[in-house]
Order: structure tokens, then sequence, then C-alpha cells
């Protein structure tokens, strides 16, 4: 479908990709990098400008505040926090260009007014731009389904953002039918239009560019192994995985588990080293192989390489969440919980087990190493990057349908 927005417009048309809040964590690149692709492949001959808030008085002030914050409280800043190079990469092959600017909304909107930009999204914060449509994102309610995993000034504070961004954007894109009904759920009565966008998979050429072996040797693992791709946070539910493999183990020695993604919860700061000493009382601590924070490309190559990947997640705001994803795009096998929004994938790689169950995931996972030795290998590149070319290009057009609804909303708003 061709999306006819900005009727208005002169050509080239400009859109504005905020990294605001999207530069805390790996997901948040994959995810951007996934919004500048869709594009992308939906309008060729759209400009797009990444916006990153890294220069300026205000991100001097707020660094210096971070810093003498971790002095008083004695809490050392996170280091897993992606820097400007990590963006870099993670846009590479993508056409943007990439501009470094202070926070807040002065900086955002005279930039947007100097690169004279159509629009900007996805915004994580409601955007105060006065000439220029916006378009928001929300990303889950986990704090809604899980309470348990905040406080309930977490818990407040996200009930007053969301509410103040389904009321001041005119358009929100999702990650999933799930969220959507979450919102209808829990706003009822709001602004915003949902665009909730498809689940679409798709690898760049570079993530076939190291060898699955050579990482394998880099990272010093041996013989075969599952993977998973998740932050130990407690609800990817690493536990469940662990009692898993020790089932798993008993009847097949030769299998191990490989993890990547930090190790560190800040919710509950000792869970890493717990998880450890139960893996420690089950005797499979040897059949562990936790990683850490790993380059993205070796990451991908170990995806690969694996029986299967495995997304034990006990809450997600997208299909899968980004593990999922990178297998499908690698055309790899996933091992999944059978959470609803995981469930709303419809692929023949993924298959699901019941959320929380060590006995049900340990079934699937000897059922997957049966037919490891005599399943298709997956399709060379070309055919992946074909695929995913077409599943982002469907996920561009729903982008474009956002923009064209706030483009639209925002000319037809009463000037003040």
């Amino acid at each position: 479908m061709n999306v006819q927005y900005f009727a208005a417009v002169t050509q080239p048309r400009r859109l504005g990709l905020l990294a605001q809040g999207f530069m805390d964590w790996g997901g948040g690149l994959d995810f951007l990098r996934g919004i500048a692709t869709g594009l992308r492949h939906a309008d060729p001959t759209l400009e797009l400008h990444v916006l990153v808030p890294m220069r300026g008085p205000l991100v001097t002030a707020r660094r210096l505040r971070d810093i003498a914050r971790s002095v008083i409280r004695f809490h050392p800043i996170t280091t897993h926090r992606p820097h400007h190079e990590h963006l870099e990469r993670a846009m590479e092959g993508t056409g943007v260009v990439l501009h470094q600017i202070d926070i807040g909304p002065r900086a955002l909107a005279r930039t947007a007014s100097r690169l004279q930009l159509d629009a900007l999204l996805p915004a994580f914060i409601p955007q105060a731009t006065g000439k220029t449509p916006w378009v928001g994102y929300l990303y889950d309610f986990q704090h809604k389904h899980l309470p348990q995993f905040f406080t309930p000034q977490e818990c407040a504070r996200r009930d007053h953002d969301f509410a103040h961004m389904l009321n001041s954007a005119e358009a929100v894109i999702v990650n999933a039918h799930d969220v959507e009904r979450d919102i209808d759920h829990f706003f009822p009565k709001r602004r915003a239009r949902i665009f909730t966008l498809p689940f679409s998979p798709s690898p760049g050429t570079e993530a076939f560019s190291v060898d699955p072996d050579d990482a394998c040797r880099r990272h010093k693992i041996t013989g075969p192994y599952f993977i998973v791709c998740n932050q130990f946070w407690k609800h990817k539910d690493h536990g469940t995985v662990f009692k898993a493999l020790a089932l798993l183990v008993k009847r097949h020695p030769e299998l191990s588990l490989v993890c990547t993604g930090a190790t560190t919860d800040y919710r509950f700061p000792g869970y890493f080293d717990e998880l450890m000493q139960e893996a420690s009382r089950d005797n499979i601590v040897d059949r562990i192989h936790t990683l850490g924070l790993i380059p993205k490309l070796d990451q991908l190559a170990l995806i690969r390489g694996a029986v299967a990947l495995i997304q034990p997640t006990l809450f997600e705001g997208g299909p899968g969440g980004g593990a999922v994803y990178d297998a499908v795009a690698l055309g790899q096998s996933a091992i999944a919980s059978d959470i609803p929004v995981n469930t709303e994938i419809d692929d023949p790689l993924v298959s699901f087990f019941q959320t929380g169950n060590a006995t049900s995931l340990a079934d699937a996972m000897s059922a997957t190493w049966a037919q490891y030795a005599t399943r298709a290998t997956p399709p060379p590149p070309d055919e992946l990057i074909a695929r995913g070319i077409k599943r982002r290009h469907a996920c561009g057009e729903v982008l474009l349908q956002a923009v064209a609804h706030a483009a639209a909303a925002h000319r037809e708003a009463p000037s003040t």
C-alpha cells in the first residue's frame, strides 16, 4: 500500500528519529535501527536524521548530577549503557545522518526547525516541538501485570507517564497487539490513535559476517549449546532455563547453555548471584557460559551456531522480544514462553513451552535436540535478507500511516 502523507509538504521529505530513551539499552538501539530500515524500505526517498541528546549545557549538567548522586549514595554509575559509537554501528547501512544535540524541548525544536524536519518519531516522552508533528511510542504494561517487580512509586510514575503520552500524542506506535489491548483496557479514553507494528524480523548483510565457529572459539564454547540472549532481569526468568538444563543434561550431558547480556538487575541486585548459587547446587555451573555484553555480531553468530534460542521471559512488549526477532531473522529455531505477546508469532521456526515450567521447557529442548541433526539448514543469507526486506517494508508502511495521522491532526489543530 502506498501511503500518501504530507500532502502539503514539498520534496524531499525529512524525518527526525529520536534517540532519547532508546540509547539506554541495547534492545533500544535495535528497535531504532528497525524504525530506520522500515522507513527506508517503505520510502527510499526519505531523508532520515537521528537526533542524539549527547552534547550541550543541559547534557553536561545532567551528567554532573548523576556523578554527584553516585558519590553521595556510594552507587557506581551503570557501565551497561550503550555509547554513541554503539548507535553509529547500529545505524550503519541505514542511510541516516546522526546529529548530537542537547536535551530538552527547546534544543529539539531548534534542531527540527534548522533541519526542516517534517515530523519526529518515535518519541519516548511527550514532545513540545511547536511546529513539528510527532509520533509517540509506548513499550509495555509490565508494571500492571507484574507489579511485584516494581516499587509503588515506579508504578505510579509509569501510570502518569503513559496517561500523559496517550493524551498528548495524536499517534502512538506499539510493538504488539497485546500492548494495544492493554491500552484499550487501562486507558479507554484517550486522544492518541494506536498503530501496531507488525512482527518484522530482518537481518542486515553484516549479520552473517562472523563465522559461528570463530565466535565459539573466541568465547571458549565447545560442543552443542542452546542460547539465551537476555539481560539478567528477573522477569526474563533465567531460573526456569537453568532448572530445565539441570533436567536435560541428565539425558543429554553433551549439551550446554550460553547466556549473553548484562548480569545486573537494578531492582534485584543479588539476582544473578542467587541464580548461579542455585546452578551450583544443581551441578550445572560448568554447563553454563555467561558471556555478559558481547559485540552484536558475535551474538548473532552464536545464535546461528546454537541448537536453538530460548526465550523464557515472563513479559515482553513485543513478540518474542529482541532475541526471537534475531533468531527468526537468521533462520534459527526458537523456543519461547507461551505468554500472549509471544504467541502472536506465527512462524514455523518458533515453538512454545508453558511459561515458568522447567519440565515443559526441558521437553521442548529435548525435542529440538532430537530433530537438530536432521532438520533442514537455514536458507542462504540472500533469501533471509529478501524475506526481511518484505517484512520491514510492511512495518515501514505502518510507520508512515502513523506519521500521516499525526501530521494531518497537527495541521488541523487550532494555532495557539
